[in-house]
Order: C-alpha cells, then sequence, then structure tokens
C-alpha cells in the first residue's frame, strides 16, 4: 500500500547523499553516524506534518498557502522548485555519466548518448505517471526496485569489509550517539596526522573542524530539499488518499523514506570511514606523488595550506611545484582528506570479486540513484507547473513541465563543468536554502491555521514542538550555507526574512479574518 514515500526516498538518495556521506567517512571516520539519520528525522517531521494538512484539508497546499498566509510565499516556494528541479536534475545526468564511464565501461560512449538515454527515461517516468493508478504503482514499483539496488550495492561493500575485518564495530556504534564537539574539533582519530604538521597544527585542525562543520549544517539543512515539499501533496492526492489514510502516510515515510535513507547513508559512511578515513596509500604512490585520478582534490587542499603564507601564483605548474615542496606532514594529511569518488569506493569490493565485477555492482547501485532522482526530478516539476497553470495534475501542462528538467539533463556534460558549475549551482542553492526555512515556516502556520484545518482535525501539541525544532535546525543550515555564498548569500539572506515577516503577517491577517 506505500507508495509516496518512495518517490520522497528516490529523490533524496541521489548524488548529494552519495558525495556527503562519503566525504562524512573520510573526513570524521565513523564519529558522524548520527548526522545523516538525525537530519532526516527532522525532515520527515516535517513532511509527516505537511501530509497531516493535505489528508485533512480538500485544497491542496499551494492554494492553502495563497489563501491563508500570502500568494508571495506560495508563487516563491512553486518558483524555487522548478529551479531546483532542473538545475540538480543536470547534476543527476552528470553523475549518471561519470558512473557510466568510470565504473560500467562506457568511456569510448559519447556522454551525450548517455544524458539523451538518462533523459527519456526519466521523461517517460513523469508522462507515465500523468496517466493514471495502474501507471502510478508500476512506476513507484520501479522505484522501489532502483532503492533497493542502491542498498544492495552498498550491503555488498559493507559486508565484505565486515568480514574482512577491516570495519570497527564498537566505533560504528559509538558513532550513533550524537556529538556536538563534532562542530568544533576533528575526529580523535586524526589526531596524530594533525600533530605531525607541528606548527602547522593549529591550521589544519581549523581546517578540518571547519569542514566538519560545514558538513554537518548542510546536511542538517538539505535532507528534505524544498522540491520534495512540493511533491509530497500532489503523491497523496493521486494516490487517492484522505483523512482516513493518515496514520498509514506516517508509516510510509518512516518505512519508505527515513529507513532506505538512513540505511542506505549509514553503509557508505561505514564504507568510506573503513577504506579511507586517515589513510593515505590509495592516493599517494610510492613516490609520494598524487595519483592521476585524485591530483585535483588533494592539490586544492594544499592550495588552500600555501595561501596561508602567500598569495598564490597564477600559474598551476608554479602552484603544484610549491605544493609538493610543503612538509611531508602537511602532504600526508591533504592526502587522508582528499575526497574520494565511486570509482574508488568500487576498489572495496576488487578483493571479493575482481576489478570488474566490482565496478559494475557499485556502478549499477550509483547509477540507479541519479536515474531515480532524475525521474522524480521530472515527476515534481510536472506537478510544479500543472499547478502554476491552474491545473494540478492534468496531463498536458503535466508533461510539459516533466520534460523541462530531462530537456535540460541531456546538455549536462556542458552544463555541469567548471564556470558554468558555478554559474548554475550557486543561484540554485541560494534559491532552494532561502525557501526551504520557509517551506517550514508556511507547514507550521498551515496546521494552526483556522482557516485550512478545523480544530478537531489539528495535530497534537507534540508535532507542533517538533517541528519547531526541526524548522530552527532547516534555518541554521540554511542561514549557515548563505553566509558562505558572498553576495549572493547575503541577498538570499536578507530575502529570508522578509519574505518570513511578510508569511507571518499575512497568517495573523488572514488567521484574524477566519476568526
Amino acid at each position: 500500500m506505500t507508495g509516496p514515500g518512495w518517490l520522497q526516498a528516490a529523490v533524496t538518495l541521489g548524488g548529494g547523499s552519495l558525495a556527503g556521506a562519503l566525504y562524512l567517512g573520510v573526513v570524521a571516520g565513523y564519529s558522524l553516524m548520527w548526522l545523516q539519520p538525525l537530519a532526516m528525522i527532522c525532515g520527515v517531521i516535517m513532511l509527516i506534518a505537511l501530509s497531516h494538512v493535505t489528508l485533512s484539508n480538500k485544497e491542496y497546499p499551494f492554494n492553502n498557502v495563497k489563501k491563508a498566509i500570502s500568494p508571495t510565499l506560495a508563487w516563491g516556494w512553486l518558483g524555487a522548485t522548478v529551479i531546483a528541479n532542473v538545475v540538480f536534475c543536470t547534476a543527476q545526468a552528470s553523475l549518471g555519466v561519470a558512473t557510466a564511464q568510470q565504473n560500467l565501461g562506457l568511456g569510448s560512449v559519447s556522454p551525450y548518448v548517455i544524458t539523451l538515454a538518462l533523459a527519456l527515461i526519466a521523461f517517460g517516468s513523469g508522462t507515465l505517471y500523468a496517466l493514471g493508478s495502474q501507471a502510478i504503482k508500476r512506476l513507484e514499483t520501479v522505484l522501489k526496485l532502483l532503492v533497493a539496488m542502491v542498498m544492495i550495492s552498498f550491503a555488498a561493500a559493507a559486508g565484505f569489509l565486515l568480514f574482512s575485518g577491516k570495519i570497527d564495530i564498537g566505533a560504528v556504534l559509538m558513532g550513533l550517539i550524537p556529538n556536538p564537539k563534532s562542530l568544533f574539533t576533528p575526529a580523535a582519530s586524526l589526531d596524530s596526522l594533525i600533530t605531525a604538521t607541528g606548527s602547522s597544527a593549529d591550521y589544519w585542525s581549523n581546517y578540518i573542524a571547519d569542514t566538519q562543520r560545514s558538513r554537518i549544517i548542510a546536511a542538517f539543512g538539505s535532507a528534505v530539499g524544498i522540491n520534495m515539499t512540493f511533491l509530497l501533496p500532489y503523491t497523496l492526492v493521486k494516490r487517492g488518499w484522505t483523512k482516513s489514510h493518515r496514520e498509514l502516510s506516517r508509516f510510509d515515510l518512516v518505512i519508505a523514506l527515513f529507513t532506505p535513507f538512513a540505511i542506505a547513508t549509514a553503509l557508505l559512511v561505514i564504507c568510506a570511514a573503513a577504506s579511507f578515513h586517515a589513510q593515505t596509500d590509495d592516493v599517494l604512490d610510492e613516490f609520494g606523488q598524487p595519483r592521476a585520478a585524485l591530483e585535483g582534490g588533494y592539490y586544492k587542499i594544499l592550495d588552500q595550506r600555501l595561501a596561508l603564507e602567500a598569495d598564490l601564483p597564477a600559474d598551476i605548474t608554479e602552484r603544484r611545484v610549491l605544493a609538493n615542496a610543503l612538509p611531508e606532514a602537511d602532504r600526508m594529511l591533504a592526502a587522508a582528506l582528499t575526497n574520494r569518488d565511486a570509482k574508488q569506493l568500487a576498489t572495496t569490493l576488487a578483493p571479493l570479486m575482481g576489478e570488474r565485477v566490482a565496478n559494475i555492482v557499485f556502478g549499477l547501485g550509483i547509477l540507479a540513484m541519479a536515474l531515480s532522482t532524475m525521474m522524480v526530478h521530472a515527476l515534481m516539476n510536472g506537478f510544479a507547473i500543472s499547478q502554476a497553470v491552474g491545473k494540478p495534475g492534468k496531463a498536458a501542462p503535466f508533461v510539459v513541465g516533466a520534460a523541462m528538467p530531462a530537456l535540460l539533463a541531456i546538455f549536462a556534460p556542458l552544463a555541469w563543468t567548471g564556470d558554468a558549475k558555478t554559474a548554475l549551482v550557486i543561484p540554485a542553492v541560494v534559491i532552494a536554502n532561502l525557501f526551504l526555512p520557509i517551506a517550514y515556516l508556511a507547514i507550521l502556520l498551515l496546521i494552526n491555521s483556522p482557516q485550512v484545518i478545523e480544530k478537531k482535525d489539528r495535530p497534537s501539541s507534540l508535532i507542533n514542538i517538533l517541528l519547531i525544532f526541526s524548522a530552527s535546525v532547516a534555518t541554521c543550515g540554511s542561514v549557515w550555507t548563505l553566509w558562505h555564498k558572498g553576495t549572493p548569500g547575503m541577498i538570499g539572506i536578507s530575502g529570508l526574512v522578509v519574505i518570513s515577516l511578510i508569511g507571518i503577517v499575512g497568517y495573523k491577517k488572514n488567521s484574524a479574518s477566519a476568526n
């Protein structure tokens, strides 16, 4: 009977979750095992409140926000959803290309052929969903299988590492206990590497702590994206669920969203921590030189270390000469902190399956992540565009909306590299982080609005308390992210304050009128 929660899981188990979990394992070992499950708990609380409003009221939440809070808030929510769908669908297509070429042996295939195939599947799935009940069930079944493929591939690697004796079970269990010290201090397992850098130890300690803090706050702010909040109500309505399904909806979100997300990200952190944390051999060769696949990330870390003492030369060759002349301890620590990707993670299975099979197993899992996320991006955009033209869920505008992110995803190899990537991601991140706290605020106001939900149908005060906590965490994460985006981020923070005030004033005005 479950379904909407699987759509949410399919979109959140994407490239962002992969990169985040991998880097958490690399930089902090097992000590941040608690982070992503706790972040998702906050997101699930918000989605439970949203599902309660949707199933208790006959209107779509977009219309309720316009009527009971503020049209500015409603249209901002929709606009941020469309931008997030279009921009980050291309990012997933880029991940799909990298996986197909590096892990699945399709290096000689044009990247545009790969993105075209992925885009057609994503668009086709969105169109399929618009057709009706049987198509909906088939698509949900496909997404369940893709999520299962993700989990099986990561479980295979974690299982092999466990039986190889490379996983410290005690450290894993300790890592599940939330530890606020991680915001301010590096993982204890890096202490010896930091101490070895001598006079640079303070710099490295602060660098690692800042990196951990940024990852922690970003994870809390983005476990549930702005577009996911727009998707859930429409999938509930499309399923035909009503007030009597409120308990089923809560069960669906816990079983279908929280559980696979928590397991998959935990497995990724475990694999990364066991294979790469405080390790340097996979980054540096026997001569102390970085391996070609990882030298970009390695030298980027050392460039920041060099900038501590003098201005960096513009010429990349000169910078690398200076980096190679740094003390060995600095270079070893930079190697330990270098982020790895799916290609390196696949090597954990190589002793068991052979390099070729290991790459295929991991490649299929990560390709499933990218593809399932692209499918749901198309789906979400179909709902958003059909709502924008006043025909929510109707086939024609739905298909047009689903085509938008799929069409742009074809050009991911062009759009998601170098300066073009920066030009895309900065405004998208600013807008998404601007409206995510607004979405939390809108849902908090909706569940307490006399215009939207009758008093007898309002959720318990516990939901309000938990939602306020989750909204506070999301707001801190968004403000932290925006603060580090320069002028666009400052504009975003100002916009966050202004739009929040507009929403609160509108809510009070409309509630007084209703009373």
